[in-house]
């Protein structure tokens, strides 16, 4: 039983969908500045923004609410979301890039994974939505991370790069993520399934350098990357 006065995922979510999608910022930006004060910053992505994002996108694409919505309430979530993403990080912590696979724009799970990293002390360098491979290659080339994150909604988003990614996992470990992400793409790309929440699976990430030969850590599934909106 919710106890008086507390405040659930459920209410903060339709507390952005009262203001974001009334198109009123200023109130959006309250609500998301209050979320992740009273929540931290972890379960505020995890319980309230991803899952709030989802329920955009499903809204979208019934017809309940117009792009111009859509695209509203996901702008000024993105640009919180990039507050949260310039905190201080340690010069000497492990390094690791992030980026949305070529045609890929579904970013905000993405970009969940990069704070949760940010915040379990990693540095990390985000390139966000549709990276050419080439330029994965010349970032990795340059920066010698100890882990390459990558996303995509499809399969063949993966598939179609695959020489490119075995060559990338070479040198690094290459971890596929979101709905794209299976077992058979990661082999074929001799890359490794990083499934489930997004800050379940910075946590992973985190984890597995601690012992670099060991498996990845299984994590609860929850459709993690997928906030349905496409930007």
């Amino acid at each position: 039983m919710t106890s008086p006065g507390r405040t659930t995922p459920v209410d903060w979510r339709a507390r952005l969908q009262a203001t974001l999608e009334a198109f009123d910022e200023t109130g959006g930006h309250r609500v998301l500045v209050e979320v992740f004060d009273r929540l931290g910053v972890e379960d505020a992505l995890s319980l309230v923004v991803l899952p709030y994002l989802h329920d955009v996108g499903e809204r979208w694409s019934n017809g309940s609410i117009g792009v111009g919505q859509e695209h509203f309430a996901s702008n000024v979530i993105r640009l919180r979301l990039s507050v949260l993403m310039g905190a201080d990080e340690p010069a000497d912590a492990p390094l690791a890039v992030l980026a949305c696979m070529p045609g890929e724009r579904h970013e905000f799970g993405l970009m969940a994974t990069a704070i949760a990293l940010s915040r379990l002390g990693w540095r990390t360098c985000y390139l966000g939505a549709s990276t050419p491979t080439s330029e994965l290659a010349h970032t990795c080339r340059t920066l010698g991370p100890d882990v390459l994150v990558l996303a995509a909604h499809r399969t063949t988003a993966f598939a179609a790069q695959a020489p490119a990614l075995r060559r990338l996992a070479e040198t690094t470990t290459v971890l596929l993520a979101a709905l794209g992400a299976t077992e058979e793409v990661a082999d074929l790309c001799h890359a490794t399934v990083l499934d489930g929440d997004p800050v379940k699976a910075a946590r992973t990430v985190a984890a597995r350098l601690g012992d670099p030969g060991g498996p990845m850590d299984p994590i609860d599934p929850f459709d993690p990357f997928d906030e349905a909106t496409a930007v």
